[in-house]
């Protein structure tokens, strides 16, 4: 790269700052996981600390991946079915998928699965060094963030240039020779130079940059790298793309592995279109779910919850978007524990799913989306505000006299437009409390 061009890609990278994929959390967990002097306690210890990552590991020890008659209750029941190092690698990979889901940049014509990609990647390059002997860790790792240039060079140059190269190459060597052609540069070095920023290994780096070839081609300057380019073939392969010859046979001589291990490392990263029933294809599915659903209740997570409401709206569905606030939860949580606290908030998700498309918003706060027809919308929020109540009398949250405050707007007749409606239902929600808690109000 000439000086002006590196200088514009460094200014982006320093705007980025370092990768969340490699945040504290995720270093601890992976550093504890792989030191055999660490305790199980203190890993334990770290994890709970974390209450989402908490939640996705019970998922998973739970999931379908795992085949246990028995499920995990608690974190260090979940450490035993998925053992320590696995638990490394779930880390990663569920930080890195939600990353790339929900990243900028990659271009228009370069959005879609990249998140399931770069896990499918990275548990067939883990594949490819267990039966060749390279490091395990640095394969995946590398595996998981091998395109994670391609969230870079949009922000460098734009997304109609990187789109007119992706819908000319949509993927592969080709692709990252044409991106130094036009841009002076590919995906897989600056993915190499994002990564770089967080402290990765020198090989983690050298794989990342390497996994096209490069500027010489076929040269690979490790066997962690060539499981990144063999897996990158292989995923590519599966998906309908045809193999690079040059590259699938520098790789497979570098790392002594027969061709027939192709056919072996497909089963290993076959996405569930391909192989029903897959390790990968149950865990891409499994972080799928989760990115859409909240950790603590089981219903929709705010941003799931959103964009699904807001492309009924402008599908022009019409309906009610209610918000409903649990009346007391602070106190309850100071005078019984946050325990009792949740037990309301899975019983108030328990009611509203009940009745319509729920979602949690945050905190003590819940938004539902009615179907315009189904039922009427003040009537259904009085049902909800009495069957709240009825659940929680058992609880010791009914010695406060805790129950829900509903507000209603209405689509069209409030507006088109999720922020609009909410705000609407919040003011409703407002009259409800100020009304004396445990009631609903339709705004004007």
């Amino acid at each position: 790269m000439d000086a002006a061009l590196d200088a514009r890609i460094h200014a982006e990278l320093e705007r980025l700052g370092p990768l969340p994929v490699l945040d504290r959390t995720v270093r601890q967990i992976c550093a504890l996981a792989d030191d055999p002097e660490s305790s199980a306690t203190e890993l334990i210890a770290t994890i709970e600390h974390d209450e989402g990552f908490a939640a996705n590991l019970l998922r998973f020890a739970n999931s379908a991946v795992m085949a246990r008659p028995i499920r995990a209750k608690t974190i260090r029941q979940a450490l035993a079915m998925v053992g320590r190092r696995r638990l490394g690698q779930i880390a990663l990979e569920t930080a890195t998928y939600r990353y790339l889901e929900r990243a900028p940049g990659s271009g228009r014509a370069s959005r879609g699965q990249m998140h399931a990609h770069a896990v499918a990647v990275a548990a067939c390059a883990a594949a490819a060094a267990e039966r060749s002997g390279a490091s395990i860790e640095t394969a995946h790792l590398a595996g998981l963030l091998h395109d994670i240039g391609k969230v870079v060079l949009p922000l460098v140059f734009g997304e109609d240039a990187v789109d007119e190269i992706a819908l000319a190459y949509p993927s592969g060597a080709q692709r990252a020779a044409r991106e130094r052609e036009v841009l002076g540069v590919d995906h897989a070095y600056v993915g190499a130079l994002y990564a770089s920023r967080s402290e990765v290994p020198d090989d983690v780096f050298h794989a990342i940059a390497a996994h096209h070839g490069g500027a010489t081609g076929c040269e690979l300057p490790s066997a962690e790298a060539a499981c990144v380019q063999l897996a990158d073939q292989v995923v590519g392969m599966i998906a309908g793309a045809d193999p690079d010859p040059e590259i699938v046979t520098a790789a497979l001589a570098l790392l002594g592995l027969p061709e027939s291990v192709l056919d072996e490392l497909a089963q290993d990263a076959a996405p569930q279109a391909s192989r029903a029933g897959s390790p990968l294809a149950d865990r891409v599915q499994e972080l799928e779910r989760i990115a859409f659903v909240d950790a603590l209740t089981g219903i929709s997570s705010r941003r799931h919850w959103l964009q699904d409401v807001q492309g009924r709206i402008a599908g022009g569905a019409p309906g009610a978007v209610m918000i409903c606030d649990v009346d007391r939860l602070k106190q309850i949580n100071d005078t019984h524990g946050h325990a009792t606290g949740d037990v309301v908030l899975i019983e108030t998700a328990r009611v509203l799913a009940r009745r319509g498309f729920a979602g949690r918003l945050g905190g003590d706060e819940f938004a539902l989306w009615l179907d315009d027809g189904a039922a009427d919308p003040q009537e259904v929020a009085r049902t909800i505000v009495d069957e709240v109540t009825a659940s929680l009398a058992g609880t010791s949250a009914a010695a406060l006299a805790s129950s829900v405050s509903i507000g209603i707007a209405l689509t069209p007749h409030h507006g088109n437009e999720i922020g609009g409606l909410l705000a609407v239902a919040d003011a409703a929600l407002y009259e409800a409390k100020a009304a004396g808690r445990r009631s609903a109000r339709l705004a004007a």
